[in-house]
C-alpha cells in the first residue's frame, strides 16, 4: 500500500527518528480495505503504547494521503487468512482468529467506550469509594437513582475509568441499551458538524433517544452558547425520560466558570461526588494490578518505590510503568530497583518536591504566629479568618487537590467554605496589592523549603 508507505515517512518526520525507529517501523501492514487499515504490531505491549501514545498521529498521517479518516486497527496478530475483520467490529486480540466477540462488547465498541475500563480492573480505595459506589448502583438501575450523577476530580484519577465501566456493566446487564459515551469536545464537533450540513434532527435524534448518555469533560461546554442550548434541552429530555446522565469534570460545578446557571443547577439535580488522588496502598495496588495485565515483574520493592515517588494520579503511574516496560523490553533486562530509579528518573524529576498541605499550614503558621490547631478550629475571630483562607487559598494552588480534600484537612470543613475563602482571596489579591505581595512571600517560601 503506497500510502501507507507514505505515511510512514510523514511519521517519521512528526514523531521524530527515534519515535519511529522504535515504535512505527516495526508495525506491519496486514491489510487495507475501503479505508480500514489493519496493522500487525510485534507484541501485546507493544501495541497498547502505540494505541495509547501514536494512534492519532497514525491516524492523521494516513488521513494526508488518502484525503479521508481511516479507522486503524491495531493487532499483535493478524487473522488466519491475513484479512481485516469486519468495519465497525473490534478485533479480540486474545481469542483466536476466528472468534467474534459477543454482543454487548461490540455494542461497546460502537458507543466508543474505551475497552479495558470495566469495574473488573478498577481499584476501589478511600479517594474514590463513594464514587465507585454509586457508579454500581446506577449500572444496576440506570435511570432510577442518582440522576444525573456528577463526578469530578483533578486529571487521572479515574473519572473516565469509572464512567466506562458504567457503560460497559449496562452492556452486560441490557445487550440491547443504546448507550452514548463522548467528550464533550466531541459533542461541540458533532453540533457544528451537523449545524453546517443542516443535520439537527439527526443530532437530536441521535442524543435524546439514548438509555444513557455520558460525557466527559463537561466544563469544556463552558462559553459555548449555541452547545450549552442544544445539552440543556438534551438533558430535560433524557431526565424527563428517566433516562440515566453521567457526566465528568475536573471542578465542582459552581466552579466552572461561564457556564449557564440552568445547566449549573442541573448538573447538581442528582449526586455530585469527587474523585481524590490515590493514598499509598490505592496507589500499590493499581500498580501491581497494571504491572500484571501488562505481563511485568515487579518486585515488592520496586513496586513500593513507586507508590511512593509517584502520587499525583494514576496516568502517572500508568506512564512509570510503560517507560518501565519499554526499556526493559528493548534492553532484555529485568526490573530491579536500581534499574527503575535509574529509567524513572527523568520522568519523576523534582515530583517529591511539590508542596504539600502540611507544608502550607507550617508556613502560614509561622507567619502569623499561630498554632495548628488554631488554623484546623472552628473559631471565626479575625485574627483566624483571614489566615485560614490564605492557607486554603495556597493549598489549592500548589498541592492542586479538591475543595473536599482541603476542607478535610482543615478541621473537616464543607467545600463550600473552600470555595468562598478561594473565591474571597482570589478577589482580595486584585485590589489589595500588600495581600497580593504576601501571598507571594509565602508561596516563595512554601516552594523554598520544599526544595532543599
Amino acid at each position: 500500500m503506497r500510502s501507507w508507505q507514505h505515511a510512514q515517512r510523514s511519521l517519521r518526520e512528526t514523531l521524530g527518528e527515534s519515535t519511529y525507529e522504535t515504535w512505527i517501523k516495526p508495525l506491519r501492514l496486514s491489510a487495507s480495505r475501503d479505508g480500514h487499515v489493519c496493522l500487525d504490531a510485534p507484541s501485546k505491549f507493544f501495541r497498547d503504547w502505540v494505541e495509547r501514545r501514536h494512534l492519532a498521529a497514525l491516524k492523521a498521517a494516513l488521513r494526508d494521503e488518502v484525503h479521508a479518516s481511516p479507522e486503524v486497527v491495531l493487532q499483535v496478530k493478524a487473522n488466519a487468512q491475513g484479512e481485516l475483520f469486519e468495519p465497525g467490529e473490534p478485533v479480540d486480540r486474545d481469542a483466536k482468529p476466528a472468534t467474534r466477540e459477543s454482543k454487548p462488547t461490540i455494542a461497546a465498541r460502537l458507543a466508543h467506550l474505551v475497552p479495558r475500563y470495566t469495574f473488573e480492573n478498577f481499584v476501589v480505595g478511600p479517594s474514590n469509594q463513594l464514587a465507585h459506589a454509586a457508579a454500581r448502583a446506577i449500572a444496576n438501575n440506570p435511570g432510577a437513582v442518582y440522576n444525573p450523577v456528577f463526578i469530578y476530580g483533578t486529571t487521572g484519577v479515574g473519572k473516565t475509568h469509572l464512567v466506562n465501566a458504567i457503560g460497559h456493566a449496562v452492556f452486560e446487564k441490557n445487550p440491547s441499551a443504546k448507550i452514548v459515551y463522548l467528550s464533550s469536545e466531541a459533542f461541540v464537533n458533532e453540533l457544528i458538524t451537523c449545524l453546517r450540513h443542516q443535520r439537527m434532527d439527526e443530532f437530536k435524534k441521535r442524543f435524546r433517544s439514548v438509555d444513557v448518555l455520558i460525557v466527559d469533560d463537561v466544563q469544556f461546554l463552558a462559553g459555548r452558547e449555541r452547545t450549552q442550548e442544544e445539552f440543556f434541552h438534551t438533558f430535560n429530555t433524557l431526565h424527563e425520560a428517566r433516562k440515566q446522565l453521567v457526566l465528568t469534570s475536573d471542578k465542582f460545578p459552581k466552579d466552572i466558570p461561564d457556564l449557564e446557571e440552568r445547566l449549573r443547577n442541573r448538573f447538581e439535580w442528582g449526586l455530585t461526588v469527587d474523585i481524590q488522588a490515590p493514598d499509598t496502598e490505592t496507589r500499590l495496588a493499581i500498580i501491581q494490578q497494571k504491572a500484571e495485565a501488562e505481563g511485568l515483574t515487579l518486585s515488592s520493592d520496586v513496586a513500593a518505590y513507586i507508590a511512593d515517588e509517584v502520587v499525583n494520579n494514576v496516568r502517572e503511574l500508568e506512564g512509570a510503568l510503560t517507560r518501565l516496560g519499554a526499556h526493559a523490553s528493548l534492553s532484555h533486562s529485568q526490573i530491579s530497583l536500581e534499574f527503575a530509579k535509574d529509567i524513572l528518573r527523568p520522568l519523576l524529576g523534582d515530583r517529591r518536591k511539590q508542596p504539600t498541605t502540611a507544608d502550607v499550614q507550617r508556613v502560614v503558621c509561622e507567619h502569623f504566629g499561630l498554632s495548628l490547631n488554631d488554623l484546623k478550629s472552628k473559631r471565626r475571630t479575625q485574627n483566624l479568618v483571614v489566615p485560614r483562607q490564605i492557607a486554603m487559598f495556597l493549598t489549592r494552588r500548589l498541592v492542586n487537590i479538591s475543595f473536599p480534600a482541603i476542607g478535610e484537612q482543615f478541621g473537616g470543613r464543607d467545600h463550600s467554605t473552600v470555595i468562598h475563602a478561594n473565591n474571597s482571596i482570589t478577589s482580595r489579591q486584585t485590589s489589595d496589592a500588600t495581600l497580593r505581595a504576601m501571598i507571594e512571600r509565602l508561596e516563595r517560601t512554601i516552594v523554598s523549603r520544599r526544595s532543599v
